[in-house]
């Protein structure tokens, strides 16, 4: 992907450069996990430090993102491939799309679930696809019924999915482009034929 930018091309690093001699690597680390950022600063880190001149921590905060990151958009991939098999097309919404399309260092976009999108008419048979290949519906929030009437009703639903390793991941099937609790129904978004 020559050409895409990514926070990587904008940074400060003069300004990144003072802030990692002024507080410090441990506290700086410290402020960054308690913010859910340390892979980012890691990643804008190694570019403006150097490698060699942060500790390893730093690092191995990055990698287990980055490999956290590429499970997802392997299983991301695989996903868009059974639905594509079975004549759904599935857009990458969020993070998820952000990831797959923009970043080639994963350990740079964490993110906690993946977001797709389907046609209305393609939600129910994606689910059974889904759900005949190992993903388990279930929603995060106790609030809401694991029922297929009405997740379809509400614009999406939610799925477990455990790995070999033991790691779990989020995947969200949605028919609408925004998520469609928080939207009333006179304002919900026409979708186009195809």
């Amino acid at each position: 992907m020559c050409g895409v930018l990514t926070h990587i091309d904008h940074l400060d690093c003069d300004q990144i450069k003072t802030l990692f001699e002024t507080v410090g690597s441990d506290l700086l680390f410290q402020v960054c996990q308690h913010n859910k950022i340390e892979s980012i600063a890691a990643d804008a880190l190694k570019k403006c430090v150097g490698v060699d001149n942060i500790p390893t921590y730093w690092l191995d905060a990055y990698q287990q993102v980055n490999e956290r990151i590429d499970s997802y958009m392997q299983e991301l991939d695989g996903a868009a491939k059974l639905l594509s098999d079975h004549g759904i097309e599935m857009v990458a919404l969020n993070n998820s799309g952000i990831t797959r399309g923009l970043y080639a260092r994963y350990g740079a976009c964490p993110m906690g679930d993946i977001d797709v999108l389907v046609r209305k008419q393609d939600f129910r048979e994606a689910h059974k696809v889904l759900t005949d290949h190992g993903y388990e519906m279930k929603f995060r929030s106790p609030l809401e019924e694991e029922n297929i009437e009405k997740a379809e009703r509400n614009g999406g639903a939610e799925y477990a999915v455990k790995f070999a390793n033991g790691n779990n991941l989020w995947f969200e099937l949605q028919w609408r482009p925004v998520a469609g609790r928080w939207i009333r129904p006179d304002q919900e978004a026409v979708a186009l034929s195809s």
